[in-house]
């Protein structure tokens, strides 16, 4: 049986396969509109082709599930899964939780939540069925928020309050600890802009808190496409943000997020031949910011 409340499922003998794909009883059923299958379209998912599921784990009691596809990284858990939990604890229920919770904001978010339920961390291929799933909905399809999510993540972080004597008006974002997407002149990138008073921040090396702080304070953000930059969730009207993204790869989701929170948004592309890529084996090219462009952008003689 399948009710509903505000955007929030709950499902008898409900199942959760690998990070959050939502199952219906029988198990050959995907819930796709909560399900995310990145890089498919169309009313398929990829574990629909698969022949054979694994019998699933028993486990009593009413769970709701927060995990999503790639919520173990930092924007896609802020961005879709924290909104779950906030929608779910204003409904006004303190199930037990299937999410994401080894990083320090995961476990941060939860203790401003006072969960003190039992967690499952999701777990690829792992296949569970529960008594009761309860299924928040998701807030937009890969991290698109809305302004009134924005707003409840405002809200649910405010209590954070961390005094900090760094506390920069102008940032730029490293990914030199990057896997990829790495700035190849990032040195001579951060020279020209240190003398307009820019700070190089690397966002893996603070607190969850930290991060928090600093975007809620800064004026002028630069950076190259990257998960940090979800932190704008929290900067003010009207900050200025400038992202950069190699030719091959432009993705347009932190433009939304900052149409969302009312930000000065400008997108800086490497030149090259044909339109913008978009192909998610291009992600990885590292690229070059061009710096008389960059002056360009930011207005500078």
């Amino acid at each position: 049986m399948i009710g509903a409340s505000e955007a929030i499922a709950v499902i008898k003998g409900g199942r959760v396969y690998g990070d959050g794909i939502v199952l219906a009883p029988d198990g050959r059923t995907v819930v796709r509109d909560v399900s995310l299958d990145f890089g498919r379209t169309g009313e398929g998912h990829w574990l629909l082709q698969e022949k054979k599921l694994r019998p699933p784990e028993l486990i009593a009691g009413r769970f709701a599930v927060l995990a999503t596809a790639l919520g173990g990284s930092y924007a896609h858990w802020l961005l879709d899964e924290l909104p779950r939990l906030i929608s779910l604890y204003d409904w006004g229920d303190r199930p037990d939780l299937i999410a994401h919770a080894q990083a320090e904001c995961c476990r941060s978010a939860l203790k401003l939540a006072d969960f003190q339920g039992r967690l499952i961390e999701p777990v690829r291929r792992k296949h569970l069925q529960v008594d009761e799933l309860i299924v928040p909905a998701l807030p937009g399809w890969v991290g698109r928020v809305n302004a009134a999510h924005v707003q409840g993540l405002v809200n649910f972080t405010a209590p954070i309050q961390t005094p900090t004597a760094f506390s920069p008006e102008r940032i730029y974002i490293s990914r030199a600890s990057a896997q990829r997407r790495h700035v190849e002149n990032e040195s001579t990138v951060m020279a020209a802009l240190a003398d307009r008073g820019f700070i190089c921040v690397q966002l893996e090396r603070l607190s969850w808190a930290e991060q928090i702080a600093l975007f809620r304070g800064v004026k002028i953000v630069v950076a190259p496409h990257g998960a940090g930059l979800a932190n704008l969730v929290f900067s003010r009207p009207g900050t200025r943000v400038i992202e950069c993204f190699a030719h091959d790869y432009v993705n347009g989701c932190f433009a939304q997020l900052a149409e969302a929170c009312g930000l000065d948004y400008t997108p800086m592309v490497v030149p090259g031949e044909g339109p913008w890529g978009t192909s998610p084996k291009s992600n990885r090219i590292d690229f070059t910011i061009e710096i008389e462009a960059l002056r360009a952008v930011l207005g500078w003689d």
